[in-house]
């Protein structure tokens, strides 16, 4: 009647054996259409890509219990239904917004030794006036072998993955050079006796508007990070060794690409602003966030953007890079590969700076690391945003407030160059663009279109800096401001960057019409001979330099 041989030969491409699985199914019950859902053991929920053969715009998802395939993948019963529209758990809304008629249907759960993995629905007998017993019977016999194949399929889409991840350590590894001992030994001399010349320096560095881009030394920087870890008293508190602390924050240091923006400097301004927090506002002293907490704030801030390639989550999944086929069914393609970079350092033996917790602890730590750098994707920032503006001072230790605080934080982090001086604004938006240029020239070598941000023809940095302010960076502030009203001078600062900004481009166009640069035949402008965006777009700081 049929073999396992179909199957099997499809093992390595599990999308392609769903298609195979519900193709057989429907020659065999001679049924119209065929729906097939998986299991996600995580969620209870049933999940499908492919329906009738065909990949669908999006992931649909059925709640556990819920609807006719909801009911036989929790119950594991088989479910032959001779009138759709008569039983109550069929829901007419599909059949409404596609225009398909539903008649009849067989439905049957797909199973492994451990249980139900899946659900096939069969809809719509072609040859007879519904499915009979004969269907009941190869529906069931079909499952079993659906059931030993797809959890081939599973295990070998495993074995890729372990296979990309070796191939990701290796790449790390070839990159990165270990790090002298002379170079952790110079680290903690500069700890245990700073240059007496930088006292203003140590007296400036925990206040919100010391700028650490403006550190530019290498050295100094670790130097000035480890203090972060001591000025906390992390150190003492979970009996970090002072040696591998400083192997540490020199290996997440050469951890991070020599990009235009995601590189040491953002992590070490990032892990600044998190320091800062916690020293002004007393987050610990006060019982706002635990020690714990704290601790593992400051390490997702120093690796929270590890081994940034200068490319997006969206670049990441277009392209099917190496890292989106690790992890794209998980979201968060680049986030998930920094945590596992940050936890690679923290397990190394040199660099193990949580050797001093307990098996708890450590659980707990790494818990946290993995909230706080997925919290930094601003698509995960965006899902929670209607529940970070219900946040309240007095209510923050309850429930998942204090998780939810940290998540707030970490973006704040993040984003924190917007809340520095005019200068440090302009020039951050500088590397950001040039990552942004990057990435668009690479999408349209590959003949995709890019978004209008990263096209240098065409992004007009000034109006797209006016509108992240306005749009993403004031409302998370604001959010801090509401809980800690003592950073309201947060709030002023980013108004004067966005009036900058406005100024920028009413200057930019009162220079276009002074210089005679109209618009060509076509309605673009002359391109600007500083950045070969278009006058009109150009941030004008090349522009101005170039026609003076």
């Amino acid at each position: 009647m049929f073999t396992l041989s179909f199957l099997c030969c499809w093992a390595g491409d599990l999308g392609q054996l769903l298609r195979g699985v519900m193709t057989e199914a429907k020659e065999l019950a001679a049924a119209e259409r065929c729906s097939l859902f998986l299991l996600d053991k995580h969620t209870g929920e049933l999940v499908s890509k492919v329906f009738d053969g065909n990949e669908a715009s999006k992931e649909i998802r059925i709640e556990s219990g819920k609807g006719i395939a909801g009911y036989v993948a929790q119950t594991g019963k088989l479910l032959n239904i001779r009138n759709a529209y008569q039983h109550p758990l069929f829901y007419k809304g599909v059949d409404e917004s596609t225009g398909f008629k539903t008649r009849n249907i067989l439905c049957f759960p797909i199973c492994d030794e451990e249980g139900v993995i899946g659900v096939a629905q069969l809809c719509n007998k072609l040859s007879g006036f519904h499915f009979d017993k004969c269907d009941e019977e190869v529906a069931t016999a079909f499952s079993v072998y659906c059931g030993i194949s797809i959890m081939h399929a599973l295990v070998h889409k495993q074995v890729q993955k372990a296979e990309a991840r070796y191939k990701l350590s290796q790449e790390l590894l070839l990159y990165h050079m270990k790090v002298p001992d002379m170079e952790v030994n110079h680290a903690l001399e500069a700890v245990k006796e700073p240059d007496r010349e930088q006292d203003e320096l140590y007296r400036t560095f925990p206040r919100f508007d010391f700028c650490p881009r403006d550190v530019q030394d290498h050295a100094l920087s670790v130097q000035l990070a480890m203090r972060m870890f001591y000025d906390l008293n992390f150190v003492g508190s979970f009996k970090i060794h002072e040696y591998k602390l400083a192997r540490f924050v020199l290996l997440v240091q050469k951890g991070y690409r020599d990009t235009p923006y995601h590189n040491w400097w953002h992590a070490f301004s990032v892990a600044h602003f998190a320091y800062s927090l916690m020293m002004n506002l007393r987050l610990i002293e006060r019982g706002i966030i635990t020690k714990m907490q704290g601790f593992s704030f400051l390490i997702a801030a120093f690796c929270h953007d590890l081994d940034h390639r200068g490319i997006s989550n969206s670049y990441q999944t277009q392209t099917s890079s190496p890292l989106a086929r690790l992890y794209s069914s998980e979201g968060s393609v680049n986030e998930r590969h920094h945590l596992s970079q940050a936890i690679c350092i923290l397990n190394d033996s040199s660099s193990k700076i949580l050797d001093g917790l307990s098996t708890t602890e450590f659980k707990e730590c790494i818990d946290y690391l993995r909230e706080l750098i997925l919290a930094t994707d601003l698509a995960n920032h965006f899902r929670i945003l209607p529940r970070l503006k219900k946040l309240r001072s007095e209510y923050l230790t309850e429930g998942s407030n204090q998780r939810l605080l940290l998540s707030l934080m970490i973006t704040c982090c993040d984003l924190n160059d917007q809340i520095k001086s005019w200068k440090t604004v302009q020039h951050v938006a500088h590397l950001v663009y040039a990552e942004f240029f990057a990435e668009g020239d690479l999408e349209k070598q590959m003949g995709l279109r890019p978004n209008a941000m990263m096209d240098r023809k065409k992004a007009c940095i000034p109006m797209l800096q006016i509108e992240f302010l306005t749009t993403v960076i004031r409302p998370t502030f604001e959010i801090l401001v509401q809980i800690f009203p003592e950073t309201g001078s947060f709030l002023e600062t980013i108004d004067s960057n966005r009036e900058q900004w406005e100024s920028v481009r009413n200057r930019a166009a009162q220079q276009q019409q002074g210089n005679g640069n109209e618009t060509s035949g076509n309605g673009a402008t002359e391109p600007c001979n500083g950045c070969n965006a278009t006058a009109e777009c150009c941030d004008f700081t090349c522009y101005t330099k170039v026609n003076d």
